[in-house]
């Protein structure tokens, strides 16, 4: 089964979406390694936590998604 293409501004909102913390914009960005990787910006207090929900989010969608070019 093929991986769905998807834009990063795509994947950043479901991203958002799924970790729901407010406050919290979320970067996709190429990735040598894994192919493309989630980052998050927020406040220092939330921004290992929020991290962290987003690694879990973004390992579930690239099961189901590539980055488009």
């Amino acid at each position: 089964m093929a991986k769905e293409a998807k834009t990063d501004t795509e994947l950043e909102a479901m991203i958002g979406e799924r970790i729901a913390v407010g406050g919290v914009f979320v970067s996709v960005r190429k990735d040598a390694l894994l192919g493309w990787r989630a980052t998050v910006i927020t406040a220092p207090k939330s921004a290992t936590y929020a991290q962290q929900l987003a690694d879990q989010v973004a390992a579930e969608l690239r099961k189901k998604f590539t980055l488009k070019d």
